[in-house]
């Protein structure tokens, strides 16, 4: 260095060379953490290639393991396959171990939509009521296949179940979540909530899950869904609140439209 404190050329070249060499010596550290982290994945994960957000699509799938008792295991996009199913009776998906499942995805055997869903794709089944026992899923045929979206780095394990869900129709209230089967023929209701705490409501369908009210204040107001073969209301009410679904089942039916008769001209 010089009696000025200018740093000399030599030094100055010395001092890039060294942090570039500092520079190119992290990237190789950087480049070689992330392919440890892609080595250490699961084969099922690894192995989904241009099938991860179409798992159905994917030639080659790979099953859960079916441990008994309605109990399965598996990873993000794995599939599990059903037979001897009710269409009538809604399946309920229940997480166990802490473990973690976005959403269900139904189809067919072999991955055929059975039931276009949302954007043309299979329906997707993913609730956001967090004060039921899991995620309730409809399906349309005897055997189906569903595939399970979860985190892509972690494994999941639920277990399947028929619970019994009542038919109501007409009025219906309650106090906290509740969950049941419209049995009758409106797609238009009257929903009037009360006391603290926020009341959602979701139905189901063969399509997919649908919010169609979330109100954390007390309201009176209408609401309308699309129809089915089965309609599943999902009412999820926190603290003490309470609701009241006011179904217009004695609507009238639309006036059939007259169709009018040809006019004969003169002979």
């Amino acid at each position: 260095m010089s009696s000025s404190g200018s740093v000399s050329p030599d030094a100055r070249n010395r001092l890039f060379a060294f942090s570039g060499s500092v520079w190119i010596g992290g990237l190789v550290v950087i480049a070689l953490i992330g392919w440890a982290t892609f080595a250490d994945l699961p084969d099922s994960v690894t192995a989904q290639g241009d099938y991860t957000y179409a798992p159905w699509e994917n030639p080659d799938p790979t099953a859960a393991e079916a441990e008994g008792d309605g109990i399965y295991s598996g990873r993000d996009g794995d599939v599990i396959r059903l037979d001897d199913l009710d269409p009538s009776q809604p399946l309920l998906v229940t997480e166990l171990d802490d473990t973690y499942v976005g959403g269900v995805t139904v189809t067919g055997p072999g991955g055929e939509a059975l039931v276009e869903g949302e954007y043309g794709d299979p329906p997707t089944f993913e609730s956001y009521a967090y004060g039921l026992d899991g995620q309730y899923v409809i399906v349309t045929s005897s055997s189906a296949e569903l595939w399970i979206d979860g985190f892509s780095d972690e494994a999941w394990r639920l277990k399947i179940s028929t619970p019994e869900v009542p038919d109501e129709s007409g009025t219906v209230s309650g106090i906290g979540p509740m969950v049941f089967a419209y049995s009758g023929a409106a797609t238009t209701a009257r929903v009037s909530t009360r006391g603290e705490g926020s009341v959602g409501i979701e139905t189901a369908t063969a399509q997919g899950v649908t919010e169609i009210l979330y109100e954390a204040d007390p309201v009176d107001r209408s609401i309308a869904w699309e129809d089915g073969d089965l309609v599943l209301f999902v009412v999820d009410a926190y603290a003490d609140a309470g609701w009241t679904i006011a179904f217009d089942d004695d609507a009238p039916a639309p006036a059939p439209t007259a169709t009018p008769s040809p006019t004969g001209g003169d002979g």
